[in-house]
């Protein structure tokens, strides 16, 4: 009987050229690809729930006169002015041009519309007086002739004011949009403070942050996902190809 013995040394296995590409990196990349990720991960982590909510306003904004068209109520409120606070709104107005918006060829000079209107402060004494009682009041109105009045955006609805300046009758009315004007305004920033539009700069950076740094992550598995840009040159070209539609139809 006899015996053969082996040599059981490990043969050593060569790495494939990917591998040995990928160890050849520089040290700078390898640091560059984990911060972009951190970054991508940072900006999606922060601000995610706030995307969806935007993503879902947009949509609803796209169809405001249809499935998602507000519910509107009105109220209306009318007061009167007192006698002692008339003389604050019969002061003379400032300098305006009485011409008329139509010209004498029938065009619409559209710089005279507003011509006969003058934007200055409510007297200090009508202000009071509106605050006293429970009505809005703006830094600027709007005054002609007969009239002061204001329209002012609110979160969820709008409201007006109007003053007659002979006889101090005020008519206000305040309209709501519901819900769904409630988000709607939340996503244009309408009748909202600067901490709220503060918030949207910062989404606004966050989502170009999350974009730049997913188009990078993308070049870097690019080669083993061939389909990845054909769908970005597809995500470019389908916009402006309906844009060109829109400009010939």
């Amino acid at each position: 009987m006899s015996l053969s013995f082996h040599n059981s040394s490990a043969t050593k296995v060569n790495p494939s050229p990917d591998k040995a590409k990928k160890k050849k990196q520089p040290p700078f990349y390898n640091t560059l690809i984990k911060q972009v990720r951190l970054w991508h991960w940072v900006s999606a982590a922060l601000f995610c729930v706030a995307m969806i909510f935007f993503a879902a306003t947009g949509f609803m904004l796209n169809h405001d006169d249809g499935i998602f068209a507000p519910h509107m109520t009105t109220t209306q409120r009318r007061a009167n002015i007192p006698p002692q606070l008339l003389a604050s709104l019969q002061q003379p107005l400032k300098e305006m041009s009485l011409s008329k918006p139509i010209k004498d060829n029938g065009d619409v000079d559209w710089s005279r519309l507003t011509a006969n209107e003058i934007h200055q402060a409510l007297p200090d004494d009508v202000s009071k007086w509106l605050k006293e009682n429970n009505f809005p009041v703006r830094k600027q109105a709007t005054w002609t002739k007969d009239f002061v009045y204001f329209m002012a955006p609110k979160l969820g609805g709008r409201e007006k004011l109007l003053i007659e300046r002979d006889n101090g009758h005020l008519h206000y009315e305040y309209t709501s949009r519901g819900w769904i004007g409630f988000a709607d305004d939340l996503h244009r920033g309408s009748g909202t403070n600067a901490v709220w539009k503060l918030f949207m700069d910062l989404l606004a950076i966050a989502c170009l942050v999350f974009s730049i740094s997913g188009l990078w992550l993308l070049q870097v598995h690019a080669k083993k996902r061939p389909s990845t840009w054909p769908l970005v040159i597809a995500g470019v070209v389908i916009p402006i190809i309906i844009i060109v539609m829109i400009f010939h139809s």
